[in-house]
Formats: C-alpha cells, sequence, structure tokens
C-alpha cells in the first residue's frame, strides 16, 4: 500500500484559485489580496507537508445504495455504488498537507490577526487540494500501466457519501503513516487532508466526462 512523501509540489495560489473558477478567481486579480497572501504564502512554504496515502482494492459487488470492496467493506453511496459498479477495482486514497499550517492559522486568529489567518487558511485549502491533484495524477499513470483508466474522484463528506466514510478508507490505507487519522465524527485530522475512491477500468466515467460536482446536491449553492 504505497505511500508518498517526497515527490514535486510546485503551488501558485493565484494559478489554483483562477482554475477554480467563480469568486475565487476573482479574488485572485485583487491587488490587496495579491499583497495579503504575499506574505501569508511566504509562511505557508515552510509549513506545507504534503503526504498521499492509497491502495488498490477489488470491486466484489453493489447494490443500491452502497459498493461492496475489499473484505466485504462497503463504500455507503448510492452515487458511489451507481458510477463505480462496473469497475474491476477501485482505489481510495487520502493526501495532507500535515498539521504545520492549520496550527499557525490558529495561533493568528489566538494573536487577533484575522487577516493573515483568513489568507493563510485559504493558501492551506487551495494547497491541500493541490496535492490531491498531484494523487490523482499518481493515480491516472497506475490505470495507464494496467491497460485501463481512472474515473473522477468522489469524496466522504458530500450530500451522497456520509464521513463515516473515511473510518473505512482509513481501515483500508495507511493513511497512519501521513499522519493521517479520522475522528468519531468522520473528520479527518489533520483538517487540511482529503479523502477520495476512484474506480480503474476500461469504461469509468473520466474527469474530461464529468465531475464530482454533477452528483452533489448542494452544488447550485456552491461558492466553488
Amino acid at each position: 500500500m504505497p505511500v508518498l512523501k517526497e515527490f514535486a509540489f510546485t503551488f501558485d495560489p493565484s494559478q489554483a484559485m483562477r482554475r477554480r473558477g467563480g469568486p475565487l478567481s476573482r479574488l485572485a486579480d485583487r491587488p490587496a489580496w495579491r499583497k495579503m497572501y504575499g506574505s501569508a504564502l511566504a509562511e505557508a512554504r515552510d509549513l506545507i507537508r504534503p503526504g498521499i496515502a492509497y491502495a488498490v482494492h477489488p470491486v466484489t459487488g453493489a447494490d443500491g445504495e452502497r459498493l461492496v470492496i475489499a473484505d466485504g467493506q462497503a463504500l455507503e453511496s448510492a452515487v458511489v455504488a451507481r458510477l463505480f459498479a462496473g469497475a474491476p477495482e477501485v482505489v481510495l486514497a487520502i493526501f495532507t498537507i500535515g498539521p504545520l499550517l492549520e496550527e499557525q492559522v490558529a495561533k493568528h486568529q489566538a494573536a487577533g490577526d484575522y487577516p493573515t489567518s483568513f489568507a493563510l487558511d485559504l493558501i492551506g485549502s487551495l494547497a491541500v487540494n493541490e496535492v490531491g491533484q498531484v494523487a490523482h495524477g499518481v493515480i491516472q499513470d497506475l490505470a495507464a500501466c494496467r491497460g485501463v483508466r481512472a474515473s473522477i474522484p468522489l469524496n466522504p463528506g458530500t450530500s451522497h457519501w456520509p464521513l463515516s466514510g473515511n473510518h473505512v478508507i482509513v481501515e483500508l490505507i495507511p493513511a497512519a503513516e501521513i499522519g493521517v487519522e479520522a475522528l468519531e465524527s468522520g473528520l479527518l485530522r489533520p483538517f487540511k487532508s482529503i479523502s477520495y475512491a476512484v474506480a480503474l477500468g476500461e469504461d469509468v466515467l473520466t474527469p474530461d466526462r464529468g465531475s464530482s460536482c454533477d452528483y452533489c446536491d448542494t452544488r447550485d449553492l456552491c461558492r466553488l
């Protein structure tokens, strides 16, 4: 079960915000924001400790509400079951930037420096999503080596898959090796950590044909 800690990771928050579009892309072009995040970015670069843990498991069955994998564990999502049921394998992954940045955000908040804490927290959120892009690239390479394709990623914590799904993912991958655990609530700690599942197969929904946002009930309310 692979763990990646040492890998190339270049990060430009403005570029990341423009790629996401919406209000964040407009924020990136504001001079006041560029000045504010400049110092926060310099601080963030010493605080980001990216890590990726993942594992490949067989898909053994599905019903209307869940996908059964590995040794009988279930991914309790009707969307996951519907989209991934035809795939022979699924990759479970967790990626993180570690705890240091969020600890520094808390220190700025405690000191009343809310603009810096806001900028630093936003940079951290963008950074962990960029690590997720790296992780998906790794999974796509894995799929290519197997002669198949990698699907769009689907996450616990969305409208169709409760956070409790993180307990299954943590059970089936070496999350502790990158310092990540699932709390009783299902939240991951460090909080700047994200999990997802990706199907591997010849006929899966790839990112060029769809997005996880297409299956989110709150997509019309989301600022991103």
